[in-house]
């Protein structure tokens, strides 16, 4: 009877050679070099993220040590031999695949020791591959030392791992360390195309870069996701359908969310996520998708490559607009403050309301009052430049000078004021700045208005400035005094 047990996608596509292997040429590289020169390593240590390569490369090493169809080992395995379909399948005796995770005791590591020492049955090598290494104890790892340090010559260890900061040093000085890293996006959608036109699917450019957003550099990810995104659409898949099966929130909710930010609607930002809790979506998700949604934003402002955005073409003019709307500082804090709720909302109760008083904060209080924007205009006060202008005052704002401390000879008097000038008293409570002076400073033909220093300091921008450094301001004006 024939088996018509299916096969998922990430099995039926895993690589059988160094070639198939996707976005990790500088360690396929070096591996068939040292395989191809005789320098084969006794243990190996094999870093990266879930679904990147790591006991794909182990089997393939495997099978470069032991295919029969060569005297020696070789960099291209066959894949029809005995042993390339028996490590293939994981069934052959000499390639042991341990899971750390459950066999992380000193007891299982002493198995390992005294089986280590027999010879391979059929093969040149045994070779131990042990995923999830990070999971065994540390009297485990201690157990393990010695044997790794000088295994018998038939023997060859394979690490994998997912968190390399948990693997002690000892450990890592034993084995030759290979980093894989995340697969790019232009990698996984050239190798979804590929599995795609094989399987007889027609699916768009745009469902495809979501696709591979969506998986997060792994090749593992992707495929299984294409595979649930095939039996939910058949034959055709759309940039729509992607979003569905995956749970996504539409990019126009988040162009609107954008908007209602910028115009400052509480209303329309409280409705986008009622909807979202409404529709089942997870806010953590929908969360991560806004600060995605302001990364792009900020790398549109600063004129960075579109490659770098890897969104459709209609997307990214949208966003351009949206861009236009915010200065790089705002856009700035939002990542800061979007970035800063992602991390922490896994572990607060009420994601909702967090997610809800971050929204309202930031409609409510400008996202332009920023340390950056208040130096901008403080240095403006200072420096005597243009000042913004209020909506409530309609007059262009005056030039203000710096008032230093005049050094007035003693031979000198200064001249006193007008009979119609009536003196101006400044006080630290109502001004919180260098008192004002009607004396020239020197070097410069120009005087400060009593009058004017008032009417700028009713301007809402300005109060906003000196409310802020109220405090430095003061420590200033007592420098000065102390001068005098």
């Amino acid at each position: 009877m024939a088996d018509d047990h299916y096969l998922v996608m990430a099995r039926r596509w895993r690589p059988q050679t160094f070639e198939d292997v996707v976005g990790q040429q500088h360690i396929t590289r070096t591996l068939q070099n040292a395989v191809r020169a005789g320098r084969i390593s006794h243990a190996f240590l094999f870093i990266g993220s879930r679904g990147v390569g790591k006991t794909t490369s182990a089997r393939i090493l495997a099978k470069c040590l032991n295919c029969l169809a060569n005297d020696a080992p070789t960099p291209t395995p066959c894949g029809t031999c005995e042993n390339c379909t028996s490590i293939a399948a994981g069934s052959n005796i000499d390639v042991i695949e341990i899971d750390g995770a459950s066999n992380n005791s000193v007891e299982d590591v002493r198995q390992i020791r005294e089986n280590i020492r027999m010879v391979p049955s059929g093969s040149r090598y045994k070779v131990y591959v042990i995923d999830e290494v990070h999971q065994l104890s540390i009297a485990a790892f201690n157990a393990l030392l010695k044997t790794l340090e000088e295994p018998p010559p038939h023997a060859v260890f394979i690490l994998a791992t997912t968190e390399a900061h948990k693997i002690p040093p000892t450990i890592i000085s034993r084995c030759q360390r290979f980093d894989f890293r995340r697969v790019s996006i232009g990698d996984l959608v050239q190798l979804l195309r590929k599995i795609c036109d094989a399987e007889g699917v027609a699916c768009s450019d745009d469902a495809l870069h979501a696709i591979a957003r969506a998986a997060d550099g792994g090749v593992r990810d992707a495929e299984s996701i294409l595979d649930q995104i095939v039996s939910y659409c058949e034959k055709e898949i759309t940039f729509q359908d992607v979003y569905d099966v995956l749970g996504l929130v539409d990019w126009q909710v988040l162009h609107t969310l954008c908007e209602g930010l910028r115009q400052k609607d509480v209303a329309t930002l409280l409705r986008i996520v009622d909807d979202v809790v409404r529709s089942g979506k997870d806010l953590s998700q929908f969360t991560q998708e806004v600060l995605r949604y302001f990364r792009n934003l900020l790398v549109i402002k600063t004129g960075a490559p579109q490659d770098l955005l890897a969104l459709p073409e209609v997307e990214i003019a949208e966003m351009s607009k949206s861009a236009e709307g915010f200065t790089l500082t705002q856009l700035i804090r939002l990542v800061e403050q979007f970035s800063e709720l992602t991390s922490n909302l896994e572990s607060q109760l009420a994601q909702r309301t967090a997610l809800e008083a971050l929204l309202i904060r930031l409609a409510k209080i400008s996202v332009d009052v920023s340390v950056d924007s208040v130096l901008e205009k403080l240095a403006a006060l200072s420096e005597g430049g243009e000042l913004p202008k209020s909506k409530s005052v309609p007059q262009p704002a005056p030039k203000i000078v710096r008032a230093a401390a005049p050094k007035v000879k003693e031979a000198s008097k200064p001249k006193p004021p007008p009979a119609s000038s009536a003196p101006v008293e400044v006080k630290k409570s109502a001004v919180t700045g260098p008192p004002a002076a009607s004396t020239p400073i020197a070097g410069d033909s120009k005087s400060v208005d009593p009058a004017e220093l008032k009417e700028a300091l009713e301007d809402p921008h300005i109060a906003k400035v000196v409310d802020v450094f109220k405090g430095k301001i003061v420590d200033i004006q007592e420098e000065f005094e102390q001068t005098d």
